[in-house]
């Protein structure tokens, strides 16, 4: 599958960010999952695509890229460090259930503190946010899936 952009910053490999999101008053902070590119066509292009492969239900009629309840797409942080290089965090989607292999997959490893964050908002509110972001900016508008499980499980 090709995807939009073909600058050289799309060779680089995307990194997953994780922490709390505050928005407006809200009091229950939910946690954050943020998949950031380096292209933002290439976050754009993402985002589309794990839309249609979502399986939630889209609460706001006013907003399309809101979505919650999806079972598809899979986030796991690893409960102790991997190795010095920190926690490994995947978020990864199969098209079926059936399937072995993923449709979509990335990793990369995360700080002590950003699981710590991660892990403090996520007991409190009892569900995080899932979106993109293109260089450490989110794009909110492209997409926010609201999740209720994170595997902590070892991996």
């Amino acid at each position: 599958m090709s995807m939009p952009g073909n600058d050289n910053q799309d060779l680089i490999a995307p990194r997953i960010v994780l922490g709390g999101l505050q928005m407006g008053e809200d009091p229950n902070t939910p946690a954050l999952v943020a998949i950031s590119y380096p292209s933002y066509d290439m976050a754009q292009a993402v985002a589309e695509y794990l839309l249609s492969i979502q399986n939630g239900t889209i609460p706001f009629e006013s907003s399309p890229n809101v979505c919650a309840g999806d079972n598809v797409i899979k986030v796991n942080i690893s409960p102790n460090p991997v190795s010095d290089k920190g926690h490994l965090c995947e978020v990864m989607a199969k098209a079926d259930p059936r399937h072995l292999t993923y449709c979509f997959y990335v990793a990369s490893y995360v700080t002590e503190e950003e699981v710590s964050v991660f892990n403090s908002f996520f007991d409190i509110a009892n569900h995080y946010v899932l979106t993109v972001a293109h260089r450490d900016d989110l794009l909110l508008n492209t997409i926010n899936i609201i999740k209720y499980t994170v595997s902590r499980r070892g991996v």
